[in-house]
């Protein structure tokens, strides 16, 4: 969209604390996050636009469908295996279908980006690492490791948008998390400065759009234009 994110990206979260209806940015600390719940990601949520309802599986429980709007059976089932897990605190759903509002890592929001290369380079020490762990939004072949970290300042275009490279993303704890198993499982945070010599654990980049919204295809060539 012009609103620098993809469409339906972080347009909901799990709030922690009392029930309100702020949509301020707030840190990724005030939600239900990997980087401190690492269970959650066994949660698995998906929205049904056809139906307007959301499904939800919690491990050992039946799936159920709900209303975006019943936010008490989804808090309360969710709240209910959390503390199972010795999470005790209070949270509350929250979403928006407003495009200026989202609940991205940054207040500035942006888009994200990886390649394949530099994933194969944590593959090769690690072994077995699911990319759903860095959550980017986009995903590009041919670049040798690391190669899109040393894009920052430079402008690239890919399809018919126009990006500027802001910044390396400084990753958290929650590349750490096995989304299958729901546990810390790999110290990626340790290795990331040792293969791509950035003092901060860095994984991807975040793109600024400067030009109008519109689509991206799988197969779309990506180009540095100003170098």
């Amino acid at each position: 969209t012009d609103y620098n994110r993809i469409v339906g990206d972080r347009i909901a979260a799990f709030k922690i604390g009392e029930n309100t209806k702020n949509y301020e940015w707030l840190p990724k600390k005030n939600y239900l996050s990997l980087m401190h719940v690492p269970h959650i990601s066994k949660i698995k949520i998906k929205y049904i636009d056809s139906i307007n309802k959301l499904s939800i599986k919690i491990p050992d429980r039946k799936e159920f469908l709900v209303n975006s709007s019943n936010k008490l059976k989804m808090e309360s089932e969710i709240s209910d295996y959390l503390s199972k897990n010795k999470f005790e605190k209070d949270f509350n759903f929250i979403s928006t279908n407003d495009d200026e509002i989202s609940f991205h890592d940054t207040k500035d929001g942006g888009i994200s980006l990886h390649s394949t290369g530099s994933e194969k380079e944590l593959e090769m020490n690690l072994n077995d690492i699911e990319r759903v762990r860095f959550r980017s939004n986009l995903i590009i072949d041919s670049c040798k490791p690391f190669e899109e970290l040393k894009w920052v300042g430079k402008t690239i275009m890919i399809s018919s948008l126009k990006f500027k490279v802001a910044k390396t993303i400084t990753r958290c704890a929650a590349v750490n998390c096995n989304p299958s198993k729901g546990i810390y499982d790999k110290n990626i945070l340790k290795l990331l400065p040792e293969l791509n010599r950035i003092d901060k654990p860095s994984f991807g980049i975040k793109l600024k759009l400067i030009s109008k919204g519109g689509i991206i295809k799988k197969g779309d060539p990506v180009r540095i234009i100003n170098p």
